[in-house]
């Protein structure tokens, strides 16, 4: 008798999101995270599991680990992380 997953394959390539892309949150993150309803950011790594991103949101500290359908790209913002550090 043989196991195989019920999951899903990983993603493809071109459906993730690369590190210094400008993001916002989902609906859906809006409604699991209202915290951080309204938020961008910028993806800064992979989280420990295949579906987690790091992200690092405007003024923050620190970065936060979300879901991948918790965020979205910001449309024509890729890459441009136009702020200075203090």
């Amino acid at each position: 008798m043989t196991l195989t997953s019920s999951r899903s394959p990983a993603a493809p390539p071109e459906d993730q999101l690369s590190l210094r892309t400008r993001i916002r949150m989902s609906a859906l993150g809006a409604v699991r995270c209202p915290n951080l309803a309204g938020r961008e950011g910028v993806v800064i790594g992979a989280g420990r599991y295949r579906s987690t991103l790091r992200v690092l949101f405007d003024g923050f500290r620190s970065a936060t680990s979300l879901h991948n359908s918790y965020i979205e790209p910001v449309a024509g913002k890729e890459g441009s992380s136009g702020r200075c550090r203090r």
